[in-house]
């Protein structure tokens, strides 16, 4: 799969909080109509801290409860989730504040596939990256996704400025691609063992340590040991 189809609505978040109301009400705007879009959305508003307690998706029912424009927070529980959107649109620096992956993940639990934004902050965009929301900078997506036409992996992953190989790589295996492989370092196709400064494998632990529980992170295996660790 070298093409992704966005089937669902696409919502401007705007700077009139009754033009967010209207789309969630079943109305599709057009960009102009929507503008000026709100910027500086921020994690705090895309998932606030009462919906930190949720990591499944019961994310999805609560994606931007936070968000205020104009004095009002138009957007509650199951709002973005009910209203079929695939894709949000943004203004400049979205997914600022705190770096917290519940953000995206609501997201992409709501059925949102594609953030279209003028600029992101760093974090966020590495957390989509990362948990497989795609990002874009390029507001002619638009037009192209609301005639019905699949956008190339290639245009999705160019767009966020990602020429990087690896990268673009990692945007097609979560497109479905499943030939694209990272290729294997170090002779005979297998990857050069991480030794220390002593020469020892970092990556394989000793056999006490593996009989001791203490795995590969010796540290957070004593942890878990004197029963402290804080993931069980």
């Amino acid at each position: 799969m070298n093409a992704i189809a966005f089937e669902g609505r696409i919502i401007f978040l705007s700077q009139d909080p009754d033009a967010v109301t209207r789309q969630l009400d079943g109305a599709d705007l057009s960009l102009e109509e929507a503008r000026p879009l709100r910027n500086d959305i921020s994690t705090d508003e895309i998932t606030p801290i009462p919906v930190l307690v949720y990591y499944d998706s019961e994310l999805g029912r609560h994606a931007h409860v936070g968000f205020e424009t104009g004095g009002k927070q138009p957007i509650g529980t199951d709002s973005l989730l009910n209203g079929g959107f695939s894709v949000i649109v943004g203004g400049n620096r979205y997914g600022k504040g705190s770096s917290r992956e519940h953000s995206p993940q609501a997201e992409l639990y709501a059925g949102v596939k594609l953030i279209i934004a003028e600029s992101f902050e760093r974090l966020y965009r590495q957390n989509c990256d990362n948990l497989g929301l795609f990002t874009s900078t390029d507001f002619g997506l638009i037009d192209r996704i609301r005639a019905g036409e699949e956008i190339p992996v290639d245009d999705l992953v160019r767009a966020a400025g990602g020429e990087d190989p690896a990268r673009r790589r990692a945007a097609r295996l979560r497109a479905g691609n499943r030939e694209e492989r990272a290729p294997r370092a170090g002779r005979s196709g297998r990857h050069d063992r991480a030794k220390d400064d002593c020469g020892k494998d970092r990556r394989a632990p000793c056999g006490r340590r593996r009989r001791a529980g203490l795995g590969p992170d010796h540290r957070h295996g004593r942890l878990r040991a004197a029963g402290l660790a804080l993931f069980p």
